[in-house]
Formats: C-alpha cells, structure tokens, sequence
C-alpha cells in the first residue's frame, strides 16, 4: 500500500485561510517548500474549493503534467484536459483504490483532511504553523476524533515557523 501525505500552513490560531480565502499571511519560505511538494508529488488530491481556488487565483491549472484528483458532490471540472478527475462517486473508495496504486499528496482541504483522517487513509501530516494570528477564517480542520499521531519531526523554519510532521498510528 502507498501513502497519502499532507503539508498544510497553519495560522497560530488555527485557520488555513482567511475568511476571503486569502494566503497573504503565508511566508514565501513555506509558499516554496510546500510548493516543492506539489511539483515532486505523483499525484493531487483536493477537495472542490481548492481546486476552484487554485484555478481562479493562479490564472489556470499548473500541474497539467500531474494525475490530479478532486473529492466533490459535483463534477465542475473547468480542467477537463488536464489530468483532473472529479471523485463523486463512492470517493473516499476511490482514494483507497488510488492509494493502492500510487503515492498521494494533499493540496489543502481541511474538510477532505477531516474526512481522510475519520477514514483512516492519511498517513502523514505536515504542519507548518506560521507564528500570526490570522483572525477569523477557514478553520484547519474538523472534528477527528479517535485517531492517535507519532511525531516523527519537529524544527524551526525563518521566521519562527515550526515545520512538524506526524505520522498515523492508528484508530481507538
């Protein structure tokens, strides 16, 4: 079986946007690290507002050369002839069928993260708390209850950022 991971910038408050869905508040550091992630990755994951998000707000859909796979209720596929398959079906059975296949990276998403963790099919999470306090906004996650993490990593990013990483280690 293949992994799933995740790298996600997180506010010392807990959100991963502002309410306008805004990044501003994230150093360009982590911007290029997590970045990085995507470029190395085999395959994307999101849920429907980040790959809205991702379309609208970088003028189009940069990982063409990637399998990109969208968790949503909807096929809204804008991307059709880029590799981007809308799950609507059954999707968190897709992931796993995926998952069996191919390693996987999660772009974003606390609600597809909350989902992936109820589950049992994330295997690694990367958190990248950036030292601001962002205000209201898009919370990191949902309740998740009932699963146990490892820390494998911690360390100290410029600018105080605290770059941890987690690896599952089973359900209750």
């Amino acid at each position: 079986m293949k992994q799933i991971k995740a790298h996600i910038a997180v506010s010392l408050d807990g959100h991963t946007a502002t309410l306008d869905k805004e990044l501003d508040w994230l150093p360009n550091e982590v911007k290029a690290i997590i970045g990085k992630y995507y470029l190395d990755a085999d395959c994307l994951l999101m849920g429907a507002n980040t790959y809205n998000y991702i379309f609208e707000h970088w003028g189009g859909w940069p990982h063409k050369s990637k399998r990109s796979f969208v968790v949503s209720h909807y096929d809204t596929n804008v991307t059709p002839n880029c590799g981007v398959e809308f799950l609507t079906e059954e999707p968190l059975q897709r992931v796993y069928e995926l998952k069996e296949k191919t390693d996987i990276l999660v772009v974003g998403g606390g609600k597809l993260l909350t989902s992936l963790i109820k589950a049992g099919l994330l295997d690694s999470l990367t958190i990248y708390t950036v030292p601001v306090m962002a205000g209201k906004g898009i919370g990191f996650i949902g309740e998740t209850s009932g699963s146990h993490w490892k820390l494998s990593e911690s360390r100290v990013l410029d600018n105080g950022v605290v770059c941890s990483t987690y690896l599952f280690g089973g359900s209750i």
